[in-house]
């Protein structure tokens, strides 16, 4: 899961266990872009086009084996 946190004005956004919860990784916006299936040009912070359209995948710690 990603978690949102916006905090005296700082934004900060970061990954999470699927399951218990825990920090895995601190993320940035590029990370978490998703592009619409239109025809609307979405590029990220490198000037690069955005073409990932499909979701995140779930996400678990090490201590949380899904298999």
């Amino acid at each position: 899961m990603i978690r949102l946190v916006i905090d005296k004005g700082v934004q900060t956004i970061t990954e999470r266990c699927d399951d218990c919860g825990c920090h895995v990784r601190n993320l940035t916006i590029d990370d978490i872009l998703v592009k619409k299936n239109n025809d609307m040009v979405i590029k990220n912070s490198k000037g690069e086009e955005v073409t990932n359209t499909s979701p995140r995948p779930k996400c678990y710690c090490e201590h949380c084996s899904h298999d």
